[in-house]
């Protein structure tokens, strides 16, 4: 959930800035932005293959579709993104500037659907309760922003960004923390139905996940880069809060999956 989350908000970023009217990539920055979204969409496709029960029928999906399934669906999802990123990323290599726009608005379209749609594929399990929650797929976009602009934040410690771009990172970092920090509370605080979902949260606000859940996830992941990001006027003090922003999405994700799992079915 994390490599794609990075690889959709390597593109995402890019393209809310552009939408901002902020300075446009260019250059080897420009380059790094699709080649982070590539290689965390490829890593993201070999760890999917390798948790199939049998990764050797993986064309069986594509090839062989069930359309009702999320797991067919993401994978053309994945698919169809990818194909998308390479197109515009050679449209902009070889000057095809008149395919550029149209490029651009289907390319951050399936990126957004490449970042949520695990959330649907969760919501398929349906003897998992907390996986019902319909804030799960606002928390994973918040998630591919948050992870798009924490890359970017690392990458400019190397590589020269725009001079706009620092004060852009920093301010939609700050906006994507305090959703993701509400999103969180609606979730964890919204009365649950189920005696299975008030279970799960109980494993992680007090439980097996408890520790994980506000000294990672919460306190490493969010309340210090808050903190960072309040006094960040460097580029170091950005891209440290960028890494603890990472740590801290797969901290919540890895919370996110395996604490419903806990919960016995029968």
């Amino acid at each position: 959930v994390l490599t794609k989350a990075i690889s959709a908000g390597a593109f995402l970023v890019p393209f809310v800035a552009g939408l901002l009217g902020k300075s446009a990539l260019s250059g080897d920055a420009h380059w790094w932005g699709i080649g982070i979204a590539l290689a965390f969409l490829a890593a993201t496709g070999l760890l999917l293959i390798k948790d199939l029960d049998r990764p050797d029928r993986f064309l069986n999906v594509l090839l062989r579709p069930q359309w009702g399934s999320w797991l067919v669906r993401g994978g053309y999802s994945i698919s169809a993104y990818g194909g998308l990123l390479t197109l515009w990323a050679l449209a902009g290599w070889f000057g095809w500037t008149a395919l550029l726009p149209t490029l651009g608005w289907l390319t951050a379209l399936m990126a957004g659907v490449t970042a949520i749609y695990t959330a649907f594929l969760f919501a398929q399990a349906k003897g998992r309760d907390f996986w019902q929650s319909p804030t799960l797929s606002l928390h994973m976009l918040v998630h591919s922003l948050m992870a798009g602009a924490a890359a970017f934040a690392v990458v400019g410690l190397w590589v020269e960004l725009p001079v706009d771009w620092m004060p852009f990172l920093k301010g939609l970092l700050i906006a994507a923390i305090a959703a993701n920090l509400f999103t969180i509370f609606l979730e964890i605080v919204t009365p649950h139905p189920t005696e299975d979902s008030k279970r799960t949260v109980a494993m992680i606000v007090k439980g097996r996940y408890s520790n994980l859940f506000w000294l990672g996830a919460m306190l490493v992941g969010n309340i210090l880069p808050l903190a960072l990001l309040l006094f960040a006027d460097s580029a170091p003090l950005l891209g440290a809060a960028g890494l603890v922003v990472l740590l801290g999405i797969y901290f919540t994700e890895k919370i996110w999956v395996e604490a419903p799992q806990r919960i016995p079915l029968a």
